[in-house]
Protein backbone atom coordinates (compact mmCIF):
# COMPACT_ATOMS: atom_id res chain seq x y z
CA UNK A 1 0.00 0.00 0.00
CA UNK A 2 1.21 3.43 -0.78
CA UNK A 3 1.23 5.97 1.83
CA UNK A 4 0.65 9.07 -0.50
CA UNK A 5 -1.07 11.34 2.02
CA UNK A 6 1.64 13.64 2.83
CA UNK A 7 1.69 14.81 -0.15
CA UNK A 8 -2.08 15.42 -0.27
CA UNK A 9 -1.78 17.65 2.67
CA UNK A 10 1.40 19.15 0.97
CA UNK A 11 -0.67 19.84 -2.22
CA UNK A 12 -3.84 21.52 0.38
CA UNK A 13 -0.94 23.49 2.14
CA UNK A 14 -0.14 25.10 -1.21
CA UNK A 15 -4.31 25.55 -1.96
CA UNK A 16 -4.81 27.74 1.59
CA UNK A 17 -1.69 29.52 1.08
CA UNK A 18 -2.28 30.27 -2.97
CA UNK A 19 -6.04 31.40 -1.54
CA UNK A 20 -5.26 33.25 1.30
CA UNK A 21 -6.01 31.62 3.97
CA UNK A 22 -9.78 31.48 2.64
CA UNK A 23 -12.58 29.23 4.09
CA UNK A 24 -15.85 27.29 2.64
CA UNK A 25 -17.77 30.37 3.95
CA UNK A 26 -15.22 32.71 2.47
CA UNK A 27 -13.97 31.84 -0.90
CA UNK A 28 -11.25 33.25 -2.60
CA UNK A 29 -11.42 35.78 -5.33
CA UNK A 30 -9.00 34.32 -7.78
CA UNK A 31 -10.65 30.75 -8.91
CA UNK A 32 -10.17 28.67 -11.94
CA UNK A 33 -12.87 28.70 -13.72
CA UNK A 34 -12.77 25.46 -15.61
CA UNK A 35 -13.60 24.54 -11.66
CA UNK A 36 -16.94 25.66 -12.61
CA UNK A 37 -17.93 22.91 -14.99
CA UNK A 38 -16.59 20.32 -12.24
CA UNK A 39 -19.10 18.27 -10.08
CA UNK A 40 -17.22 17.29 -7.02
CA UNK A 41 -19.62 14.87 -5.14
CA UNK A 42 -19.91 13.66 -1.91
CA UNK A 43 -22.41 10.31 -1.31
CA UNK A 44 -22.06 10.30 3.22
CA UNK A 45 -23.21 7.52 5.35
CA UNK A 46 -26.35 6.84 7.82
CA UNK A 47 -26.35 10.08 9.67
CA UNK A 48 -25.30 12.44 7.49
CA UNK A 49 -24.84 16.09 7.83
CA UNK A 50 -25.00 17.26 11.39
CA UNK A 51 -23.58 14.00 13.34
CA UNK A 52 -20.59 16.33 14.47
CA UNK A 53 -18.53 13.39 13.06
CA UNK A 54 -17.37 12.05 10.46
CA UNK A 55 -19.68 13.30 7.95
CA UNK A 56 -19.61 16.22 8.69
CA UNK A 57 -15.65 16.23 8.39
CA UNK A 58 -16.11 15.07 4.94
CA UNK A 59 -18.99 17.81 4.26
CA UNK A 60 -16.46 20.43 5.30
CA UNK A 61 -14.43 19.36 2.28
CA UNK A 62 -16.82 19.85 0.56
CA UNK A 63 -17.45 23.10 1.34
CA UNK A 64 -14.06 24.37 1.22
CA UNK A 65 -14.15 22.50 -3.25
CA UNK A 66 -17.25 24.76 -3.31
CA UNK A 67 -15.33 27.71 -2.19
CA UNK A 68 -12.83 27.10 -4.87
CA UNK A 69 -15.25 27.05 -7.92
CA UNK A 70 -16.22 23.76 -7.56
CA UNK A 71 -19.98 21.84 -8.89
CA UNK A 72 -21.15 20.40 -5.89
CA UNK A 73 -23.30 18.01 -5.08
CA UNK A 74 -24.14 15.57 -2.16
CA UNK A 75 -26.49 12.64 -0.89
CA UNK A 76 -27.53 11.04 2.64
CA UNK A 77 -28.13 7.87 3.34
CA UNK A 78 -31.05 6.99 5.45
CA UNK A 79 -30.74 3.43 5.77
CA UNK A 80 -27.77 0.91 4.72
CA UNK A 81 -30.09 -0.12 1.57
CA UNK A 82 -29.80 3.69 -0.03
CA UNK A 83 -26.45 3.08 -1.11
CA UNK A 84 -26.19 2.26 -4.10
CA UNK A 85 -29.42 4.45 -5.24
CA UNK A 86 -27.28 7.22 -3.66
CA UNK A 87 -23.93 6.66 -5.32
CA UNK A 88 -26.03 6.11 -8.71
CA UNK A 89 -28.22 9.24 -8.88
CA UNK A 90 -24.69 11.11 -7.91
CA UNK A 91 -23.66 10.00 -11.12
CA UNK A 92 -26.59 10.48 -13.03
CA UNK A 93 -26.14 14.20 -12.25
CA UNK A 94 -22.64 14.39 -14.08
CA UNK A 95 -20.23 13.78 -10.75
CA UNK A 96 -16.69 13.77 -11.88
CA UNK A 97 -15.53 13.31 -8.74
CA UNK A 98 -17.25 11.06 -6.44
CA UNK A 99 -16.15 10.48 -2.29
CA UNK A 100 -18.13 8.21 -0.99
CA UNK A 101 -18.17 8.19 3.26
CA UNK A 102 -18.17 5.33 5.47
CA UNK A 103 -17.17 1.87 5.39
CA UNK A 104 -20.07 0.18 5.39
CA UNK A 105 -20.10 1.48 1.39
CA UNK A 106 -17.97 -0.64 -0.03
CA UNK A 107 -19.80 -3.39 -1.81
CA UNK A 108 -21.53 -0.03 -3.24
CA UNK A 109 -18.63 1.97 -4.43
CA UNK A 110 -16.83 -1.07 -5.86
CA UNK A 111 -19.47 -1.65 -8.07
CA UNK A 112 -19.63 2.08 -9.25
CA UNK A 113 -15.67 2.39 -9.65
CA UNK A 114 -15.94 -1.06 -11.76
CA UNK A 115 -19.25 0.33 -14.15
CA UNK A 116 -17.85 3.59 -14.27
CA UNK A 117 -14.07 4.03 -15.48
CA UNK A 118 -14.41 7.78 -16.41
CA UNK A 119 -15.54 8.77 -12.88
CA UNK A 120 -13.12 9.24 -10.40
CA UNK A 121 -14.02 7.35 -7.08
CA UNK A 122 -12.46 7.80 -3.49
CA UNK A 123 -13.78 5.82 -0.52
CA UNK A 124 -13.53 7.29 3.00
CA UNK A 125 -12.12 4.65 5.83
CA UNK A 126 -11.45 1.57 3.42
CA UNK A 127 -9.14 0.70 0.62
CA UNK A 128 -9.86 -1.24 -2.78
CA UNK A 129 -10.65 -5.46 -1.54
CA UNK A 130 -7.23 -6.71 -3.61
CA UNK A 131 -4.18 -5.77 -5.07
CA UNK A 132 -5.25 -4.45 -8.32
CA UNK A 133 -6.43 -1.17 -7.48
CA UNK A 134 -8.77 0.17 -10.53
CA UNK A 135 -7.03 3.31 -12.14
CA UNK A 136 -10.28 5.34 -11.28
CA UNK A 137 -9.99 4.12 -7.53
CA UNK A 138 -8.58 6.06 -4.39
CA UNK A 139 -8.26 4.33 -1.02
CA UNK A 140 -8.55 6.86 2.03
CA UNK A 141 -7.98 5.02 4.75
CA UNK A 142 -6.65 6.37 8.28
CA UNK A 143 -4.51 4.55 10.68
CA UNK A 144 -6.52 5.98 13.66
CA UNK A 145 -5.15 3.44 16.03
CA UNK A 146 -2.05 5.66 16.24
CA UNK A 147 -4.04 8.41 17.69
CA UNK A 148 -6.17 6.91 19.96
CA UNK A 149 -3.38 5.04 21.74
CA UNK A 150 -2.16 8.94 22.41
CA UNK A 151 -6.07 9.32 23.91
CA UNK A 152 -5.39 6.30 26.08
CA UNK A 153 -2.73 7.13 27.17
CA UNK A 154 -3.61 10.77 28.48
CA UNK A 155 -6.80 9.25 29.48
CA UNK A 156 -5.48 6.47 31.81
CA UNK A 157 -2.54 9.28 32.81
CA UNK A 158 -5.55 11.68 34.38
CA UNK A 159 -7.77 8.32 35.28
CA UNK A 160 -8.22 8.59 39.01
CA UNK A 161 -10.09 4.94 39.38
CA UNK A 162 -7.46 3.70 36.34
CA UNK A 163 -10.70 2.33 34.37
CA UNK A 164 -11.42 2.87 31.21
CA UNK A 165 -14.79 2.54 29.34
CA UNK A 166 -15.03 1.87 25.46
CA UNK A 167 -17.94 1.08 22.97
CA UNK A 168 -18.73 1.34 18.40
CA UNK A 169 -21.39 1.47 16.81
CA UNK A 170 -20.46 -1.36 14.29
CA UNK A 171 -17.59 -3.94 14.34
CA UNK A 172 -15.57 -3.06 11.30
CA UNK A 173 -12.02 -1.82 11.26
CA UNK A 174 -13.17 2.17 10.77
CA UNK A 175 -14.19 1.72 14.36
CA UNK A 176 -12.55 -0.98 15.89
CA UNK A 177 -8.61 0.80 15.08
CA UNK A 178 -10.22 3.07 17.53
CA UNK A 179 -10.27 0.79 20.13
CA UNK A 180 -7.54 -1.23 19.63
CA UNK A 181 -5.22 2.13 20.07
CA UNK A 182 -7.52 2.51 23.27
CA UNK A 183 -6.50 -0.28 24.85
CA UNK A 184 -3.10 -0.25 23.67
CA UNK A 185 -2.58 3.29 25.54
CA UNK A 186 -3.80 2.30 28.31
CA UNK A 187 -1.44 -0.98 28.27
CA UNK A 188 1.24 1.20 27.36
CA UNK A 189 0.47 3.61 30.35
CA UNK A 190 0.82 0.28 32.74
CA UNK A 191 3.97 -0.45 31.60
CA UNK A 192 5.52 2.88 32.16
CA UNK A 193 4.34 3.10 35.39
CA UNK A 194 3.40 -0.22 37.01
CA UNK A 195 -0.36 0.85 37.38
CA UNK A 196 -2.89 -1.53 36.48
CA UNK A 197 -5.05 -0.14 34.07
CA UNK A 198 -8.70 -1.63 33.36
CA UNK A 199 -10.21 -1.46 30.13
CA UNK A 200 -14.18 -2.03 30.14
CA UNK A 201 -16.27 -2.89 27.33
CA UNK A 202 -14.51 -6.81 26.01
CA UNK A 203 -12.75 -5.62 23.14
CA UNK A 204 -10.42 -8.35 22.13
CA UNK A 205 -7.72 -6.59 19.90
CA UNK A 206 -5.89 -9.23 19.46
CA UNK A 207 -8.22 -11.74 18.35
CA UNK A 208 -10.87 -8.58 16.90
CA UNK A 209 -13.44 -10.15 18.54
CA UNK A 210 -15.75 -9.12 21.36
CA UNK A 211 -16.46 -5.61 22.48
CA UNK A 212 -19.69 -3.53 23.18
CA UNK A 213 -21.18 -2.17 20.07
CA UNK A 214 -24.70 -0.33 19.55
CA UNK A 215 -27.73 -2.09 18.13
CA UNK A 216 -27.42 -2.67 14.49
CA UNK A 217 -30.52 -1.11 13.49
CA UNK A 218 -29.31 2.49 14.82
CA UNK A 219 -25.82 2.17 15.42
CA UNK A 220 -24.77 5.81 14.71
CA UNK A 221 -27.41 7.21 15.76
CA UNK A 222 -29.16 6.01 19.29
CA UNK A 223 -28.31 8.45 21.89
CA UNK A 224 -30.01 6.36 24.37
CA UNK A 225 -27.84 3.67 24.03
CA UNK A 226 -24.74 5.93 23.93
CA UNK A 227 -26.02 7.42 27.33
CA UNK A 228 -26.68 3.91 28.81
CA UNK A 229 -23.25 2.22 27.70
CA UNK A 230 -21.63 5.14 29.96
CA UNK A 231 -23.98 4.83 33.20
CA UNK A 232 -22.79 0.94 32.79
CA UNK A 233 -19.05 1.69 32.70
CA UNK A 234 -19.40 4.30 35.41
CA UNK A 235 -20.93 1.60 37.73
CA UNK A 236 -18.22 -0.66 37.13
CA UNK A 237 -15.84 2.52 38.41
CA UNK A 238 -14.33 3.91 34.67
CA UNK A 239 -14.28 7.92 34.94
CA UNK A 240 -12.97 8.15 30.53
CA UNK A 241 -15.06 6.77 28.28
CA UNK A 242 -14.33 6.74 24.78
CA UNK A 243 -17.58 5.84 22.69
CA UNK A 244 -16.31 5.38 18.31
CA UNK A 245 -20.36 5.60 17.03
CA UNK A 246 -21.37 8.97 15.81
CA UNK A 247 -24.10 10.88 17.15
CA UNK A 248 -24.49 7.97 19.93
CA UNK A 249 -21.62 9.35 21.41
CA UNK A 250 -23.63 12.66 22.41
CA UNK A 251 -25.39 10.43 25.21
CA UNK A 252 -22.40 9.21 26.71
CA UNK A 253 -20.55 12.68 26.56
CA UNK A 254 -24.24 13.80 28.54
CA UNK A 255 -24.19 11.27 31.13
CA UNK A 256 -19.90 11.31 31.73
CA UNK A 257 -20.72 15.51 31.89
CA UNK A 258 -23.43 14.90 34.74
CA UNK A 259 -22.04 12.74 36.15
CA UNK A 260 -18.39 15.03 36.30
CA UNK A 261 -16.69 12.24 34.73
CA UNK A 262 -14.67 12.59 31.60
CA UNK A 263 -14.86 11.28 27.32
CA UNK A 264 -12.96 11.17 24.57
CA UNK A 265 -14.28 12.22 21.17
CA UNK A 266 -14.38 10.26 17.83
CA UNK A 267 -13.69 11.72 14.45
CA UNK A 268 -13.29 15.53 14.36
CA UNK A 269 -12.56 17.75 17.64
CA UNK A 270 -15.59 17.70 19.34
CA UNK A 271 -14.36 20.18 21.55
CA UNK A 272 -15.44 22.82 18.50
CA UNK A 273 -18.64 20.64 16.99
CA UNK A 274 -19.99 20.04 20.31
CA UNK A 275 -18.98 22.65 22.21
CA UNK A 276 -21.66 22.26 25.09
CA UNK A 277 -20.06 19.43 25.92
CA UNK A 278 -16.64 20.67 25.77
CA UNK A 279 -16.41 20.71 30.06
CA UNK A 280 -16.19 16.34 29.92
CA UNK A 281 -14.09 16.18 26.69
CA UNK A 282 -10.44 15.47 27.61
CA UNK A 283 -9.55 15.43 23.87
CA UNK A 284 -10.85 13.65 20.77
CA UNK A 285 -9.06 10.70 18.02
CA UNK A 286 -9.56 13.01 15.10
CA UNK A 287 -9.57 12.00 11.22
CA UNK A 288 -8.65 14.40 8.82
CA UNK A 289 -11.59 13.89 6.84
CA UNK A 290 -12.51 17.51 5.61
CA UNK A 291 -8.31 18.75 4.78
CA UNK A 292 -8.34 15.05 2.62
CA UNK A 293 -11.90 14.71 0.89
CA UNK A 294 -10.78 18.55 -0.44
CA UNK A 295 -7.18 17.27 -1.82
CA UNK A 296 -8.96 14.50 -3.08
CA UNK A 297 -11.23 16.46 -5.60
CA UNK A 298 -8.00 18.58 -6.39
CA UNK A 299 -5.94 15.68 -7.19
CA UNK A 300 -8.93 14.10 -9.39
CA UNK A 301 -9.64 17.50 -11.20
CA UNK A 302 -6.10 17.58 -12.07
CA UNK A 303 -5.99 14.28 -13.24
CA UNK A 304 -5.23 12.06 -11.07
CA UNK A 305 -7.92 9.49 -10.82
CA UNK A 306 -6.82 7.23 -8.45
CA UNK A 307 -4.94 3.90 -8.42
CA UNK A 308 -3.69 3.99 -5.30
CA UNK A 309 -4.60 3.49 -1.47
CA UNK A 310 -4.01 6.27 0.72
CA UNK A 311 -3.08 6.02 4.63
CA UNK A 312 -3.42 8.86 7.13
CA UNK A 313 -0.87 8.68 9.53
CA UNK A 314 0.62 10.36 12.54
CA UNK A 315 3.69 10.96 10.68
CA UNK A 316 2.24 12.87 8.06
CA UNK A 317 -0.77 14.49 9.75
CA UNK A 318 -3.78 12.39 8.87
CA UNK A 319 -4.64 11.43 12.29
CA UNK A 320 -4.04 12.77 15.48
CA UNK A 321 -5.28 14.01 18.72
CA UNK A 322 -7.21 17.34 19.66
CA UNK A 323 -4.97 20.05 21.17
CA UNK A 324 -4.37 19.96 25.16
CA UNK A 325 -3.79 23.54 25.35
CA UNK A 326 -7.06 24.51 24.84
CA UNK A 327 -8.58 27.97 25.99
CA UNK A 328 -12.10 27.45 26.24
CA UNK A 329 -13.32 28.01 29.69
CA UNK A 330 -15.63 24.87 29.90
CA UNK A 331 -12.46 22.73 29.19
CA UNK A 332 -9.69 24.56 31.27
CA UNK A 333 -12.67 24.48 34.17
CA UNK A 334 -12.11 20.32 34.12
CA UNK A 335 -8.96 19.86 32.61
CA UNK A 336 -6.50 22.92 33.44
CA UNK A 337 -5.37 21.39 36.88
CA UNK A 338 -5.12 17.44 35.22
CA UNK A 339 -3.45 18.16 31.73
CA UNK A 340 0.05 19.78 32.43
CA UNK A 341 2.58 20.60 30.96
CA UNK A 342 4.40 17.67 32.15
CA UNK A 343 1.52 15.49 30.99
CA UNK A 344 1.62 16.93 27.91
CA UNK A 345 5.44 16.22 27.38
CA UNK A 346 4.82 12.55 28.01
CA UNK A 347 2.07 12.60 25.59
CA UNK A 348 4.37 13.89 22.82
CA UNK A 349 6.95 11.65 24.19
CA UNK A 350 5.07 8.79 23.09
CA UNK A 351 3.43 10.21 19.32
CA UNK A 352 7.34 10.90 18.86
CA UNK A 353 8.11 7.16 19.54
CA UNK A 354 4.70 5.80 17.36
CA UNK A 355 6.40 8.01 14.54
CA UNK A 356 9.99 6.56 14.89
CA UNK A 357 8.88 3.22 14.95
CA UNK A 358 10.22 2.71 18.23
CA UNK A 359 6.70 2.22 19.49
CA UNK A 360 4.30 -0.25 17.56
CA UNK A 361 0.45 0.15 18.37
CA UNK A 362 -0.22 -3.90 18.02
CA UNK A 363 3.14 -4.47 20.28
CA UNK A 364 0.70 -3.39 23.22
CA UNK A 365 -2.84 -5.45 22.42
CA UNK A 366 -1.94 -7.20 25.83
CA UNK A 367 -0.84 -5.81 28.65
CA UNK A 368 2.55 -7.17 29.72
Amino acid sequence: MKTRMLALLTVLGLVVAACGGSTAESPSASVDAGKGDYKACLALDVGGIGDKSFNDSAYEGLLQAEAAGYDTQYSEAKTGADYAANIQLLIDEGCKSLIVVGFSQGEAVVAATKANPDIAFAHVDSTWPDAAIPANFTGLDFQIDEASMLAGYLAATISESKKLGAFGGQPFAGVTRFMDGWLAGANYYAEETGTAVDVLGGWDAVGQTGGTFAPSDNPWGNKEFGKTAAEQFMSQGADVVHPVAGQTGEGTYEAMLAAGKYSVGVDADQCLTLPDYCGTLLTSAMKLIGPVTFATIEKNYGGDLGGENLTGTLANGGVGIAPLNRTEALWTATFGSLVTADVIAKVDALKAKIISGEVKVSDYFTSK
